[in-house]
């Protein structure tokens, strides 16, 4: 048998096995096109991480942290307090001595706007705390990836493809940001989910928005 012939097999097998795992477990799901072209490009080693993420972003990914997402106060009281006992209560980790991972929304006002790098932020102030918001467009975290739970290490072929993974989740919840990045602007009120990657209850939060909205009404006095 050809090298190319005991791929192929290897992946109708490993995808019937991913498939037929699917259905024991949850009951059969059918699965979109390009999700499908996403999960055999995952398990035969050709992998496009941006057409993976593009295939779970609306249909998976939003919904999971919208539904995940934590009021802000409520974490950060909690991770005050204890944040190994805030993480097992309200958050997630990766993996034994990862950063917890937090999804959290809140409302504040924008106090500081910082464009002179790549890493751009603006912080907003909220009752009892100063949050930063990753603005790009060089954002490093992969706290994005890591509040999914259906999204492993164990999914796909190697770290590379993982960390491909990271990067272009990030990559979209940014560019999802654009057409409201100029109106973050000192004194404007602004709503946000996002997620956030907290190694010790000192460390600022620094957040990585997958919705921001900003409150066209009015600036704040």
């Amino acid at each position: 048998m050809s090298g190319n012939a005991v791929r192929r097999l290897t992946l109708a097998i490993a995808l019937t096995v991913a498939i037929g795992g699917a259905c024991a477990l949850g009951g059969c799901k059918v699965l979109t096109i390009e999700e499908d072209r996403a999960l055999r490009a995952r398990l035969g080693g050709d992998f496009d991480a941006p057409r993976y993420v593009d295939a779970i972003w609306k249909s998976k990914a939003v919904p999971a942290i919208d539904a995940e997402a934590k009021p802000l106060p409520i974490v950060v009281s909690a991770i005050d307090r204890d944040l190994d006992k805030a993480g097992a209560a309200l958050g997630r980790r990766v993996g034994d001595g990862s950063a917890w991972t937090f999804v959290l929304k809140g409302e504040g006002v924008v106090t500081k706007v910082d464009t002179t790098t790549p890493r751009g932020s603006v912080d907003v102030a909220l009752p009892g705390r100063v949050v930063r918001i990753q603005t790009g467009p060089v954002v490093s975290e992969t706290a994005i990836r890591d509040a999914l739970p259906f999204v492993t290490f164990n999914d796909f072929t190697d770290q590379l493809a993982f960390a491909e993974v990271g990067r272009a989740l990030t990559a979209k919840a940014l560019a999802g940001l654009v057409p409201v990045r100029d109106q973050l602007q000192p004194g404007r009120r602004i709503r946000f989910i996002g997620v956030a990657n907290v190694r010790s209850a000192a460390d600022p939060l620094v957040v990585t928005p997958v919705s921001v909205t900003v409150d066209e009404r009015a600036r704040a006095s």
